[in-house]
């Protein structure tokens, strides 16, 4: 999985999952979160794991590398959003108001922490310093605090860490303020290797598919997973990632 937030953090609070998940593909599972989102990119392209959670950046990303296969996704990953999140009083209302800010995205091969977020500012033709001399936070998580905190004067993360933190009271709300919210695009998405048993994905993916609101055990799995329902995934859903990664020089 990638480390969207404290890797240890999402290890602790995946064991559930992972018991799930074995009961319902009858396979061992074993679940590792890298430091960074490359090194999931590098696993899952050298064989290394089998199947993924991944960015939608990083989807496109291992499926140039290596021709990983997409499963399944969150009902609202073919709908996400990044927030941009300032301090009340900063005089930032919106990303105009950049110029002249110190501003924090969250990994380098982040969909919803950098690759759609720089590309909407581009495309409001934001002070391109702004973005040259970014600060890069390595998590959403840490954007969040970074700004709650002072550190840096505004910053983008995915909308549902940032609502997960509000609930939490991992972040105070008097802190921090939304003053941008992007438009949709894809995200998040389970991938398997290129080569893998068919019959294994297509359990995994069932496993996921069969999520229901109404079962207690499997709304508390997807209240963790911060879903309602998954659907299958497509890869041609991510030509839109594909070409704002091209654009920002990311991927050729």
């Amino acid at each position: 999985m990638i480390p969207t937030t404290d890797p240890g953090k999402i290890l602790r609070e995946s064991q559930p999952l992972v018991a799930y998940l074995e009961k319902e593909t009858g396979a061992k599972v074993e679940l590792t979160v890298p430091t960074n989102y490359a090194a999931v990119v590098e696993a899952i392209a050298n064989d290394q794991v089998d199947i993924a959670y991944l960015g939608g950046f990083t989807y496109v990303q291992a499926s140039r590398r290596a021709g990983v296969v997409p499963l399944v996704q969150r009902e609202r990953d073919r709908n996400f959003h990044s927030v941009f999140i300032t301090q009340p009083g900063s005089g930032i209302d919106s990303l105009t108001d950049l110029k002249g800010h110190t501003f924090a995205f969250g990994d380098v091969n982040s969909t919803s922490g950098h690759l759609m977020p720089e590309y909407f500012m581009r495309q409001s033709n934001v002070d391109p310093d702004v973005i040259a001399k970014a600060f890069y936070s390595g998590g959403h998580d840490a954007t969040a605090l970074s700004v709650a905190n002072k550190k840096v004067d505004a910053g983008a993360l995915d909308e549902t860490v940032f609502e997960k933190m509000t609930k939490e009271g991992k972040l105070d709300p008097g802190k921090v303020k939304i003053f941008y919210t992007t438009p949709p695009f894809f995200d998040y998405v389970w991938a398997a290797r290129k080569g893998i048993d068919p019959q294994l994905t297509e359990r995994f993916s069932n496993a996921f598919l069969k999520l229901s609101a109404g079962d207690a055990t499997h709304k508390q799995l997807l209240d963790l997973l911060g879903a309602t329902k998954y659907e299958r995934a497509d890869n041609s859903d991510y030509d839109k990632l594909r070409q704002a990664a091209r654009d920002a020089g990311l991927m050729k």
